[in-house]
Order: structure tokens, then sequence, then C-alpha cells
């Protein structure tokens, strides 16, 4: 069993990208990153440097997502975005690349997308939703970004249902455990975070780390 106390307070990542999110509900969320001594937040560029200032005095690692989650964002903009993200503090990139670039078979367009996210020195995570790709696609999309040195994935996008053990076990064996893996999407309950690291995952990511934290509380 986890250290509730200690070792899933890092291996949960919290999710804050709702953006009808008032003020109050934004600090309200940030108030409970710190009761529940979250390490790590995956937000947007509108939140980034108002949870960097709320979490100022706090060890949380603030990752801000780009081209999230429709991989909509023109190459010649990424290079700006990155560099925004940096000015404002972001701990790390979690990015989106252009899977239709990837089915159209221009896979040096889509590795120097990924690459330009890459140089930007700070940590970077790949998102992607397993469910959304064909089988060829998911498995050359995880090796282009194994050559280029990514070490960070993030498997879901919070679309989509969630994964199936046998999903996780092709995870694991294409990405390998030396690097990290985090799952996002239709995790909701203390239940499945544990059989997810159970499995090998190393983090999940969720907008429901509240409810999951008042789980364990209750242990």
């Amino acid at each position: 069993m986890f250290n509730i106390d200690y070792e899933l307070n890092e291996k949960i990542h919290a999710i804050i990208i709702n953006p009808y999110l008032s003020l109050e509900e934004l600090n309200a969320n940030c108030d409970l990153i710190q009761k529940y001594n979250i390490r790590s937040v995956s937000t947007s560029l509108n939140f980034l440097s108002h949870l960097k200032d709320a979490l100022n005095n706090h060890k949380v690692n603030v990752n801000t997502l780009i081209s999230y989650p429709f991989a909509d964002l023109p190459a010649n903009f990424i290079d700006e975005f990155v560099c925004y993200a940096k000015d404002n503090g972001a701990s790390g990139i979690e990015y989106t690349p252009n899977f239709l670039k990837l089915s159209k078979n221009n896979l040096n367009s889509f590795a120097s997308e990924i690459e330009s996210v890459n140089s930007s020195e700070l940590p970077v995570t790949i998102i992607i939703n397993k469910t959304k790709l064909d089988k060829e696609l998911f498995e050359k999309s995880i090796e282009i970004s194994l050559e280029l040195g990514i070490t960070n994935f993030q498997i879901g996008d919070g679309f989509g249902p969630a994964l199936s053990n046998t999903d996780i076990a092709e995870i694991l064996k294409l990405i390998g455990k030396q690097n990290s893996i985090k799952v996002v999407g239709g995790v909701k309950k203390l239940f499945q975070v544990i059989d997810l690291f159970d499995l090998g995952i190393d983090c999940i990511g969720t907008s429901n780390f509240n409810e999951i934290f008042k789980e364990i509380r209750l242990i």
C-alpha cells in the first residue's frame, strides 16, 4: 500500500483547465493543492501566472498545456507559446503534437514540431490519446518521440474512456518502464488510481483530485 501522506501527493497531479472557473473557484483549487500538498499541476497559459503567484511559497511544479486538446497550434507559433510559458514561470510543457501530419506521413514535420518544443530546456511531456488513434499511428508517434529524446508521456487527454489493462500493458511495452507514463481520463476514484499504479503507471492527472484525496483522508 502507498504511503498516503507522502507518495500519492507526488503521483496524483491536479488538472486545472476549466475556462469557466471564477476567481473564487480558482483560488479554492489553489487552497486544495496546498491542503493536500500536491506537487504537480497541469494548467492553461491563462491560469499559469495566477497559479504560480498563489502557490509561490510551496514546492509545486506548474506545467503548462500547449496545443491542447486540439493540436491546432501552427508551427510558427510554437516557439512564442513556449517562450511565454517560460517567462511566466512554467515548470514544464505538456504538448499535444499534430497528428494530422503524422497521418499524412509528414514524419519530418511531425518530428520537427516536437523538437521545437523540446528545445525549450523545460521538461516536455507529449500527450497522446490512444483511443483516438489507430494502432499504427499510435506506435509511430511513440517511436518518433522516443527517438527525439522524449522521456515523459501522457496517455489520454481527458476525452474518451478509461484505459483497459490490455491498453496499459501495450503502453508499458512500447514506452518502457525507464520512461515516465502519466494517465489522464476517466480517473475519478481512489481504487482506479491504485490499480493504475499497481499496473506500473507512474502518475495520473485528474481534475477530480479533491474527491480522490477525500477518499484518502477517510482511510
